[in-house]
């Protein structure tokens, strides 16, 4: 069984944690990894690219619609502008 050689945990290990679980825990195993290991690490690298990429996506579709919200309201004001006008 697995036994930490200090009690306190240290910030960036908090972080790395939360990043993800399973690569903190690995790192504190040590040694190399062994075949099935490397497998599922290479997996876990794929996954978190993926998710890398799909949360690039929404940050660009984020601001996108931000950009569509802005054009939105100066599309009103112009055509309450000209409606006032009119009349």
């Amino acid at each position: 069984m697995f036994r930490r050689k200090r009690e306190w945990i240290s910030a960036s290990e908090v972080a790395e944690y939360t990043y993800c679980p399973v690569a903190w825990y690995q790192g504190r195993m040590g040694g190399r990894p062994s075949g099935r290991m490397r497998r599922e690490l290479r997996a876990g690298r794929e996954m978190h690219r993926a998710a890398g990429a799909s949360l690039s996506r929404s940050r660009l579709l984020e601001r996108f619609s931000g950009v569509l919200r802005i054009a939105g309201v100066i599309l009103m004001l112009v055509s309450a502008v000209g409606w006032f006008a009119h009349e």
